[in-house]
């Protein structure tokens, strides 16, 4: 994709500074070319734009001061995160195949698929599934009979949507993910295990995303729910009728017991482990590896294990290097 650094501008609200140019992409400060877009997203950063060869770099107002006689134009906006986002999205918009069934898809006759869905080589798409315009089911994924997608959901390859699964609008589920897998709800029976059946739902509502190898429980009864817009990384677990809400942030590894709350616009590090039913509080942080067993109050960010008050956690770990001796600056090891 070919635009101006005018267009840029207009598009993301940036003020142009500098010549008026053509970029075909998005490059870091080291590589680009004259005919790219770069960024300088960070004060260690500043030091490169004097041997920039690119048309033009995004700058946040906040470095601007900083900046000298650049070399190159600039785009002068408020918030350089969400300024790369949309660039990337301009100039690298996502590649989107032909519609139809391609040879080797397996959609049985009586599965609906809305106009314009894709269905790649090996996936299959049992009966009763129902999958609204602009689907893209990828390679060796399955929709499984009674599941319902949303227009301009994207399954991706040998992912899994059960049956008991109902999806909203562009929601992306990544490579190997399982959604309405059963929960894991045990009764002890004597000397053995007895596994509960799990009869609920899950339900993804619109623009959730989630990364490769995700897995959401199917709820033991009523539903497990992700709501919109919320995103999780990598490798994450969401327990039988766990309710994440909506704008939640979760990084990879995390793991949700069942019936565990994330209340609006929280966020988790990688690999928190969260206790079953235990609510984490609307917009509250929880720092990575944190292990949470109890309550986390709306607003709150915490971290450790067990988590507690983020400056609490840092005092504790003050407090534990005070205790071990140093050498040179280093902690020292004890001789075998």
């Amino acid at each position: 994709m070919t635009l101006t650094l005018s267009d840029l501008a207009t598009a993301l609200g940036a003020e142009l500074r500098g010549p008026d140019r053509p970029v075909t992409g998005v490059e870091p400060l080291e590589t680009a070319g004259p005919d790219s877009l770069s960024l300088c997203l960070e004060r260690r950063h500043v030091g490169g734009l004097a041997a920039c060869r690119a048309a033009g770099v995004l700058l946040p107002r906040a470095l601007l001061g900083l900046a000298g006689d650049a070399p190159c134009a600039l785009l002068v906006v408020e918030d350089g995160r969400l300024a790369l986002a949309r660039a990337l999205g301009l100039l690298h918009p996502a590649a989107r195949p032909e519609p139809g069934l391609a040879p080797g898809a397996l959609v049985d006759a009586g599965a609906r698929l809305g106009p314009g869905t894709r269905v790649e080589p090996g996936a299959r798409v049992e009966a009763g599934a129902e999958l609204g315009p602009g689907c893209w089911v990828q390679a060796g994924a399955v929709i499984g009979a009674g599941a319902v997608l949303g227009a301009g959901c994207r399954i991706g390859p040998r992912a899994v949507v059960d049956g008991c699964c109902r999806l909203g609008a562009r929601v992306r589920v990544g490579a190997g993910a399982v959604l309405g897998g059963e929960g894991f709800g045990l009764a002890r029976d004597g000397a053995r295990w007895l596994r509960i059946p799990q009869v609920g739902r899950v339900v993804l509502e619109d623009d959730v995303e989630l990364g490769p190898l995700c897995n959401v429980d199917r709820a033991t009864l009523g539903e497990t729910r992700i709501g919109a817009g919320s995103q999780l990384d990598a490798m994450v677990h969401v327990g039988h009728n766990a309710r994440v809400g909506r704008g939640v942030c979760i990084a990879a590894q995390c793991g949700l017991a069942g019936s565990v709350v994330i209340e609006d616009g929280a966020a988790l590090g990688g690999q928190v482990g969260v206790a079953d039913h235990v609510t984490i509080g609307a917009g509250a942080q929880v720092g990575a590896k944190s292990g949470v067993g109890s309550r986390v109050p709306a607003g709150a960010r915490v971290a450790g294990y067990p988590a507690w008050p983020v400056q609490h956690w840092l005092g504790s770990l003050r407090a534990l290097r005070r205790l071990v001796p140093r050498r040179r600056g280093a902690l020292t090891r004890e001789e075998p």
